[in-house]
């Protein structure tokens, strides 16, 4: 079984270059406490400007929200939404993957 794909946002987008994505920053923060987690899920940066052509071609072009937890092609966990387009189970909430991953993993988890 492969990993999940996590795809976050590159921070310094917008006008001045100096915004970031809040729920980007959470997905983070959760692995500054638990870096042993770091080895379970594989990291994507990806740009803030749509189409986000990774995420439009594993889930399509109405789930291109990050962060997104992505799983391998027929990897269906139980109780996760799938894409409709391509059948790719997802979490494309951050408190939701944090959640997940700790719940997953014996990690905490968000309040």
């Amino acid at each position: 079984m492969s990993k999940p794909q996590l795809y976050l946002l590159k921070p310094g987008y917008g006008a001045g270059k100096d915004m970031f994505c809040p729920d980007c920053a959470l997905m983070e923060g959760f692995f500054v406490y638990h870096p042993h987690l770091k080895a379970q899920v594989e990291f994507i940066y990806i740009d803030f400007d749509r189409p986000r052509a990774a995420l439009v071609e594993l889930l399509g072009v109405e789930l291109q929200n990050s962060p997104a937890l992505v799983f391998a092609e027929g990897d269906l966990p139980m109780g996760l939404a799938c894409s409709e387009q391509t059948g790719r189970a997802y979490i494309n909430d951050g408190k939701a993957i944090c959640r997940w991953l700790g719940q997953q993993f014996h990690g905490m988890v968000p309040s």
